[in-house]
């Protein structure tokens, strides 16, 4: 009985209410702003079998509803901006997660600068020529005593690192600082920058600045002596490197994630980077086109973590909110990586030696260990005392965990360096000394591409990873290999670890299938080869660039290539409460494409386009012709 008149009361109210809307103010009628209906709604809002709906409601800047034409077309007000999607599919927005440069400085650590401005890496037609360009630039824009920073081609790094040694240096530049940066981690520094490195407070006895036998420096720096130098030593761009170089070209590189339905990029970046995001949104809010959640690098490469640690303390989750919700967001800290690229002299981690060690291009057999500087000092990890295993990254990360700040960033492509990663994850959360119980955001690697029965089996024998740890996966790097030009080299994983080697690589469906928890890493795209529909693209075909399928065991269907762009980037980064799903009060992060992604032909799907992309039901890009 009490039932049927709550029933009755419950109708009354809303007829009664019905009635007198046309009397209630204008200001508290808020219909939605977009109905977007008679589409192919994907709605992501389940790891398989997801939703797919007709129509979706956008109010403020969050999602109102999700169900058919028909329901969403009564919420339609008089303000309302009706799309007709015309059988054309809805999607959430894509997920990035290697955005390092989609604000200028996002890797200085390691870029060229002098004269106040980041420069262009150091190459030429052949390593000679390099270093005589090195020499002009010592001499033509060096003023005297001033630091140099110089980033090597990748390419010559591997000859560089045979051939040149601190007398090189210190030749061309008797009278300037001079390091050459040969990856983030390795370089080459001359004995008047090592020595303002320790007058400036580096620890001399720091097992990453290599000696002699007799004590004297060889000028080799690994990865804390690199990042000291790349940050300690570096000065600031100037102020009208901001105004000219770096706020156009982060409107620019924003404005084009946009065009192509990416609403958010991610990954570490340096405090340049977020002086600039800073000024874009409170200077120029509208040239902000989609959110970036940076993975702040202050813990990357330094000797110095418990100092910046105690004076900054957690600052995980600090955002810049405006009417479309949070568009720059710190969701973690960065350290270095463990391993390199194929293409330069680090090269990758791997458990499995390389089938053909090309010493010009990287002349090891299993990769350097980058935390154990091992391409001078010949360590591996398990090598370290526990001193030296405090100058390195690893510390880093239990410091990090202590003060309850998850790790994201770290690039392991190769499989020891995933491996020893996860034990640093694991013994970080088994420290006694925890200030912060539970993390709020996971743990997250990218670049992961070498996968091995070891790496799994080291993941199913740690339960504790299951909850906290997210893998990025490079796909890109498979199916369109770099070339080493200058050396004369094609397709650089292909040459040194043979057919067998590239074919194991990003293994999508096996990760699936043992429920490792994973994404499709996304760049900064571009028109062909890096928009969300060519990723999807090569996941289901894998279709390398000379037309072969590489690994069809490893293929995914199209609707879980979808979800690892977009659901599973979002949880990443644990964001997933509120991005890359279309469900009611998640953010109204939308791209309308300009066709169907499930039905189209997969010859075709690479080639759809956004038509207009939503952030935070705001419009951030539009085509004219939708």
């Amino acid at each position: 009985m009490i039932r049927i008149l709550f029933a009755v009361g419950l109708t009354w109210f809303c007829i009664t209410l019905s009635a007198q809307t046309s009397d209630v103010p204008a200001e508290l009628i808020h219909y939605p702003e977009f109905v977007f209906y008679n589409g192919q709604v994907l709605t992501a809002d389940k790891d398989q079998d997801f939703t797919i709906a007709e129509a979706v409601a956008v109010r403020g800047n969050k999602i109102l509803a999700v169900g058919s034409s028909q329901q969403m077309q009564r919420l339609i007000g008089p303000t309302t901006r009706s799309i007709d999607l015309k059988g054309r599919s809805l999607t959430p927005g894509f997920i990035y997660n290697d955005g390092d440069n989609s604000v200028p400085a996002g890797d200085i650590l390691k870029d060229s600068m002098w004269g106040g401005r980041i420069q262009a890496h150091l190459g030429g037609k052949t390593l000679d020529e390099a270093l005589a360009t090195l020499a002009k630039i010592v001499e033509t824009e060096g003023k005297p005593g001033e630091p140099l920073f110089i980033k090597l081609q990748d390419q010559w790094a591997g000859k560089a690192m045979q051939d040149w040694n601190r007398a090189t240096l210190d030749e061309v530049a008797p009278n300037n600082p001079v390091i050459v940066y040969m990856d983030a981690n390795l370089a080459l520094a001359n004995k008047a920058m090592i020595e303002l490195a320790i007058k400036k407070g580096l620890p001399e006895n720091h097992f990453h600045l290599d000696r002699t036998d007799s004590g004297d420096y060889t000028g080799w720096t690994g990865a804390q002596v690199s990042g000291f130098i790349g940050r300690e030593l570096r000065p600031w761009p100037d102020p009208e490197w901001f105004d000219e170089v770096a706020i156009p070209m982060a409107v620019e590189s924003l404005a084009n994630y946009a065009r192509h339905g990416v609403t958010v990029a991610t990954g570490h970046m340096s405090a340049p980077t977020m002086t600039i995001l800073n000024r874009l949104f409170h200077e120029q809010p509208q040239d902000l086109k989609v959110r970036v959640y940076p993975g702040l690098d202050f813990l990357r490469q330094t000797p110095n973590a418990e100092i910046y640690l105690k004076r900054i303390g957690n600052l995980v989750d600090f955002s810049l909110v405006d009417e479309r919700g949070p568009m720059v967001t710190i969701v973690g800290a960065s350290v270095g990586p463990h391993t390199g690229a194929p293409d330069g002299p680090i090269s990758l981690l791997t458990i499995e030696p390389k089938t053909n060690v090309i010493p010009d291009l990287s002349p090891n057999t299993h990769g350097f260990n980058s935390w154990t500087a091992q391409s001078f000092t010949g360590m591996k990890q398990e090598a370290l005392t526990p001193e030296q295993l405090r100058q390195t990254d690893y510390y880093n990360i239990i410091l990090a965990r202590q003060h309850g700040w998850n790790v994201t960033g770290i690039h392991n492509m190769g499989s020891e360096g995933i491996r020893l990663a996860m034990q640093s994850v694991v013994d970080a959360e088994q420290q006694d000394k925890l200030y912060v119980k539970k993390l709020w955001r996971p743990q997250s690697f990218d670049h992961n591409i070498d996968w091995m029965n070891e790496v799994y089996e080291f993941y199913s024998s740690h339960p504790v990873l299951k909850d906290i740890l997210r893998f990025g996966v490079n796909l890109r790097i498979v199916i369109k290999q770099r070339d080493a030009a200058p050396l004369g080299i094609k397709d650089v994983i292909e040459a040194q670890w043979g057919m067998a080697g590239l074919e194991r690589l990003a293994p999508l469906r096996t990760l699936l299938q043992k429920g490792i928890p994973f994404h499709i890493e996304g760049t900064e795209p571009g028109d062909k080869d890096s928009s969300p529909t060519w990723y999807m693209q090569k996941a289901v075909t894998r279709i390398d660039q000379h037309g072969r399928v590489i690994a069809a065991n490893e293929t995914l269907d199209r609707k879980t290539a979808f979800l690892a762009l977009t659901r599973w980037p979002a949880r990443f980064i644990g964001s997933e409460k509120d991005l890359g799903s279309i469900q009611p009060g998640m953010l109204a992060d939308l791209v309308v494409f300009d066709g169907n992604l499930l039905d189209v032909p997969i010859e075709q799907l690479a080639e759809l386009r956004p038509l207009l992309t939503l952030v935070g039901g705001k419009v951030a890009y539009e085509d004219a012709g939708l």
